[in-house]
């Protein structure tokens, strides 16, 4: 299974892909919403809103058969109700235990 974790904070999104690798995963990083939109397949897209002055939307619309996962800071129309409405399926507020 391949994701991808869109996450600007490079320690945290290491530490998640090293998890997941250890279980079988495959992971690749992207630091920004541009820099997510690739012409590769992912099955799961863990996507930090947290990244100041980004649209989210061209990642959820390019996205829309992965399984698109919200990591939030903290709960708001911006940051989980419009990406929920656009095709995200869930969202993990940050911080959270990695195991």
């Amino acid at each position: 299974m391949k994701v991808l974790i869109v996450e600007n904070e490079l320690y945290l999104a290491q530490s998640i892909a090293a998890k997941l690798n250890d279980i079988g995963y495959t992971c690749e990083f992207a630091s920004t919403a541009k820099e997510a939109i690739r012409d590769e397949k992912f099955d799961v897209v863990l996507l930090s809103t947290n990244i100041s002055d980004q649209n989210f939307s061209p990642v959820l619309k390019h996205y829309k058969k992965s399984i698109v996962i919200l990591m939030v800071s903290y709960i708001n129309e911006d940051t989980v109700g419009k990406p929920l409405k656009e095709g995200a399926c869930d969202y993990l507020l940050k911080p959270f235990m990695i195991e």
